[in-house]
C-alpha cells in the first residue's frame, strides 16, 4: 500500500505544514484602512436609562466597554490552499480540524439570518468582507470542528423591525430569540469550545452628548431589560473555556458567563439543588 510522504512526517511537523498552507485566522489593524486623523470614537462604556416611573429622570446603568458597533471587526483570513484535504483520508481529517479548530469564526445573528462574515486581507491591506449563511455553507460535521466563536446578535427596536424585516412588537425580540436558539442548538452539540466572545448590539437606542463630552447610550428602563432576554438560550451551553459577554449590564453579563464555563457535572447538581 501506497503512503503520502506527508504521512511518514512527524505529527508536529505536519500541523507546522498545515498552518503555512491552509487559510488562517488573525488580528489586523484595521485603522489602517481609515484617514491619517480619524474622527474620536464615541465612548460607550456608560448607559443612561430613562425611567418612567418617579420623577422621570435617569438611572446610570454600567454596561461592559465597547469600542465599535460590532465585535470580531479585527479578526481577519489569511488566504491559503486548500488542495491538502484532498491528499487522502487522514490529511483530510488532521487539516480539517486544525482549519476549523484553530481559527476564529465571526458569526452575525440578526432577526432573519445567522451570517458567517469572512473578512480577508488584499495585498493592498484592505480587508473586504462577504457574508454567508452561516449553517447551510458549511457541513455538519465541519460545524462541530469549530471551537472559537466570535458572535454578534443585533436586537433592533420597533420601528427599525418594521423598516427592516416587516415585523414589530413582542414577536420582534421572540423572532430573535428564536434565530440564537438555532446557533446554540449547534454550539450545545460541539465536542468543545474553546473561546466564545458574545456581543449584544441594542438597536432600540439613541446617543446623547451629555455635559462631560462624552457620547452615551440611551433607552428607555423597559426596553433596556427587554433586548437582553434574547441572549437567553446561549444560558444551555456549558463547558466553554473562555466566555466573554458584551453589550449587556455587567450583573448579566457576568451571569451568563457563569453559566456557560460551567461544567456540566455541576450544572446538573445546581438544577438538583434547586429542585429540593
Amino acid at each position: 500500500m501506497d503512503v503520502s510522504p506527508l504521512l511518514r512526517l512527524p505529527v508536529e511537523l505536519r500541523r507546522l505544514i498545515y498552518c503555512y498552507v491552509l487559510p488562517h485566522t488573525t488580528t489586523f489593524d484595521v485603522r489602517l484602512q481609515r484617514p491619517p486623523d480619524p474622527a474620536p470614537k464615541a465612548e460607550f462604556n456608560l448607559t443612561f436609562v430613562r425611567q418612567r416611573n418617579g420623577d422621570g429622570g435617569w438611572r446610570m446603568q454600567k454596561t461592559s466597554p465597547r469600542t465599535d458597533r460590532e465585535s470580531g471587526n479585527d479578526i481577519v483570513w489569511l488566504r491559503g490552499g486548500t488542495s491538502l484535504l484532498a491528499v487522502n483520508r487522514q490529511i483530510h481529517e488532521e487539516a480539517a480540524d486544525m482549519l476549523y479548530g484553530s481559527n476564529i469564526f465571526v458569526v452575525d445573528v440578526t432577526f432573519d439570518t445567522i451570517n458567517f462574515r469572512y473578512r480577508w486581507r488584499t495585498a493592498n491591506n484592505l480587508t473586504p468582507n462577504r457574508a454567508y449563511q452561516f449553517l447551510d455553507h458549511f457541513s455538519q460535521r465541519n460545524l462541530l470542528r469549530i471551537k472559537n466563536y466570535v458572535v454578534n446578535v443585533e436586537s433592533v427596536d420597533d420601528y427599525t423591525g418594521m423598516i427592516k424585516y416587516n415585523h414589530g412588537g413582542r414577536g420582534l425580540p421572540a423572532g430573535i430569540r428564536r434565530r440564537v436558539q438555532e446557533l446554540v442548538d449547534l454550539l450545545v452539540v460541539a465536542p468543545q469550545l474553546h473561546r466564545l466572545q458574545l456581543h449584544l448590539i441594542d438597536g432600540a437606542i439613541s446617543r446623547v452628548k451629555f455635559p462631560s463630552g462624552r457620547v452615551h447610550r440611551v433607552q428607555d428602563e423597559s426596553n433596556f431589560s427587554q433586548t437582553q432576554t434574547v441572549l437567553l438560550p446561549f444560558r444551555a451551553l456549558y463547558g466553554v473555556r473562555k466566555a466573554q459577554v458584551t453589550g449587556v449590564s455587567e450583573a448579566y453579563a457576568e451571569s451568563l458567563e457563569r453559566h456557560m464555563v460551567a461544567q456540566r457535572e455541576h450544572r446538573t447538581l445546581e438544577r438538583g439543588q434547586v429542585g429540593i
